[in-house]
């Protein structure tokens, strides 16, 4: 299923955020108003409409909230600017919000293992003196190859080539008239 108004304004967020004009704070005020219903990037994978929504929306809220410190307010500007690999990154993520492409990529959690971890799972690590993590870090692992064989990583979270030059091709920004 593709939410393609939902798309829009994480794009729109997302490209605010990376160029600098809005903060961390206020980019995640607006996700929690206009994409993940009342729920931080962070805890949207709590979400009961986390498991029936437009499959890019997770993973984008996922990615979003590595891109900053939620430690305190900034724009991503100075000491926070994102690389330029990270911003051609996002700009390729920006375009795929504003296709009508469905997400074809099964979904891996990128967060770090551990702070996922319930207290149930870290109790029963405690009692199997490690096996249990490391039962859920081989699951990580199983997911991850399955990801990784899926579709062309380079072009995330366009699943190939083909499908990206499409996207290109309808570009939805700097449409119009060429300088002369």
């Amino acid at each position: 299923m593709v939410d393609l108004e939902r798309r829009k304004k994480l794009a729109y967020h997302l490209r605010h955020l990376v160029t600098g004009l809005i903060s961390n704070d206020e980019f995640e005020e607006s996700i929690t108003d206009d994409v993940s219903f009342g729920w931080l990037p962070e805890q949207y994978y709590r979400s009961k409409d986390a498991k029936f929504d437009d499959p890019i929306i997770r993973p984008m809220l996922e990615l979003c909230w590595c891109l900053y410190s939620d430690l305190e307010n900034h724009k991503l500007t100075g000491k926070h600017q994102l690389s330029d690999e990270e911003l051609k990154d996002v700009a390729r993520i920006i375009l795929f919000l504003n296709s009508d492409f469905e997400y074809e990529w099964p979904y891996f959690d990128r967060i770090n293992l551990l702070l996922r971890f319930s207290f149930k799972d870290l109790l029963f690590t405690a009692l199997t003196l490690g096996q249990h993590y490391g039962v859920k870090l081989n699951e990580r692992k199983e997911q991850y190859e399955e990801f990784k064989n899926t579709g062309d990583q380079e072009l995330w979270p366009f699943i190939n080539k083909e499908q990206y030059e499409q996207q290109l091709r309808k570009q939805p920004f700097l449409r119009g008239r060429r300088p002369d």
